[in-house]
């Protein structure tokens, strides 16, 4: 009987409402799939691109749904539903269906994953074994990536309830349901899974400098998901459920591996006599762990925070005058002063494409590292003198005033906070931080001391409708 299988979800999760809901059209044999190395690299390509997508990090999970929820911005006053949204409320219509874009194509991404994993035995004779393993190790990498943010978003915090379960788990890419698990069940099987990828990913020219003829390892390792994001991914996954040691040790690996380091300020803008950008790098990509490819950020950043309407910056308050960040920031004179924030500005001519680096979207950075493992030492890994100096090695490498020896345990907390609202703009990693410590009042986005009371229930997003009343 010729086997066929629904390839791979796309279609059906983005054409309907329903796991049923299936055209013939979106069938397809599999044999002809992956009939050769091509229909592999295809199909982990596949992952990527939908991955950037605006659903998931190419806007969603990064500048339409998550970034407002950190507070650091006024949200058009002209859009209600988004407006609702940015105060944690998310039941109107515009927020149902922005949480239901982000399940379906996070699950539809997931999918991808696991028919690639599932068609990975088959490649032998087809691809070098060494290749496969790398395939193998970012499938298995970048599916642990996309469950860990469903987690992060749809259970209670690991802190508050380690048996929040709303996720399911799901292994294969039939119709069977995946099984819903607790943050707990669920963070040491992706963890488990993750641990195994590293394995595979040992194969990683990035990693043991082998070089490879093979074409798609000619790609840029940092904008593929390769062993020292996973092993970076490892430290964020380990410090979000209490394991200090073991996020630290993560953490140190990416560090002492000295393949990243901070970018020069002379390294951000480079300017012609009259003030015209000839190169930029707002992204700071010799950070960059591991940052995905994404067009789409761009007209979603153009769309709600650069123009003359829109969402804009509160302040600039966070930041001292000789921080390097500051670039990521524009008082914008046209729209009477207000700041937009820029991370993802370039030029639309297209002679000016040479004046930046690829379109991306920063996933896992140099400088997390640090505030991991700073954090690990507030938390009694090593001392509080070393939560001190890596905190000031990262003031320092963005032009701030260091802290005095002399600063307090709980001024070394602030500063970590402080850390993580000038670091991760516009990347939507700042209210999984609020989440993970369970903070029930937040910076206002002003940082002059006050704060915005954030209920529980607004570190929970809503199930949609259809997973609520029939588990699909």
């Amino acid at each position: 009987m010729r086997k066929t299988l629904l390839y791979i979800l796309s279609i059906i999760l983005l054409q309907s409402c329903s796991w049923f809901d299936v055209g013939a059209e979106s069938e397809i044999d599999e044999k002809d799939m992956f009939v050769n190395a091509d229909g592999y690299y295809t199909a982990l390509t596949g992952i990527y691109i939908s991955m950037g997508s605006t659903e998931l990090y190419g806007g969603n999970l990064t500048l339409t749904a998550l970034e407002p929820l950190s507070q650091q911005y006024n949200v058009k006053e002209d859009d209600p539903d988004r407006v609702a949204w940015s105060q944690f409320k998310y039941t109107t219509d515009g927020g149902q269906e922005l949480v239901s874009a982000i399940w379906l194509k996070m699950y539809n991404t997931i999918v991808n994953a696991n028919m690639l994993l599932a068609k990975l035995p088959e490649a032998e004779g087809k691809i070098d074994s060494d290749v496969i393993d790398i395939i193998h190790g970012e499938a298995l990498a970048l599916r642990s990536l996309m469950y860990f943010d469903l987690m992060r978003m749809f259970n209670e915090s690991y802190e508050v309830n380690p048996e929040s379960g709303n996720v399911r788990f799901k292994t294969d890419f039939g119709f069977v349901l995946g099984k819903k698990m607790s943050n707990e069940q669920l963070i040491d099987a992706i963890i488990s899974d993750l641990m195994q990828a590293r394995d595979y990913l040992e194969k990683d020219p990035i990693y043991c400098n082998k070089a490879y003829s093979n074409r798609y390892l000619a790609y840029d390792r940092t904008q593929r998901m390769n062993y020292y994001a996973a092993t970076a991914l490892l430290a964020r996954m380990e410090i979000y459920r209490g394991h200090y040691a073991e996020a630290a040790q993560y953490a140190e690996e990416v560090i002492n591996s000295e393949k990243y380091r901070f970018i020069l300020p002379e390294e951000i803008l480079e300017t012609d006599i009259y003030g015209v950008e000839q190169k930029a790098d707002r992204i700071f990509m010799p950070e960059m762990i591991f940052a995905l490819y994404c067009e789409n950020i761009l007209t979603v950043s153009r769309s709600y925070y650069e123009g003359l309407t829109g969402d804009f910056a509160k302040s600039a308050n966070a930041y001292e005058d000789n921080d390097v960040r500051r670039a990521w920031l524009y008082q914008n004179p046209s729209a009477n002063g207000k700041i937009n924030m820029i991370r993802y500005q370039r030029s639309v001519k297209s002679e000016d494409a040479g004046k930046y680096g690829d379109p991306v979207v920063p996933m896992l950075k140099i400088s997390e590292m640090y505030l991991i493992l700073a954090e690990c030492n507030l938390n009694g890994i090593e001392t509080r003198e070393n939560a001190l100096s890596l905190l000031n090695t990262i003031k320092q490498k963005r032009g701030e005033a260091a802290l005095p020896a002399t600063a307090t345990t709980q001024t070394l907390w602030n500063e970590l906070t402080h850390e993580y609202i000038c670091d991760f703009r516009g990347e939507g990693q700042l209210f999984y931080y609020y989440k993970r410590r369970n903070l029930r009042a937040v910076d206002d986005g002003n940082y002059n001391g006050n704060t915005v009371s954030v209920p529980a229930s607004a570190y929970v997003l809503p199930l949609p409708d259809y997973e609520k009343q029939f588990g699909y």
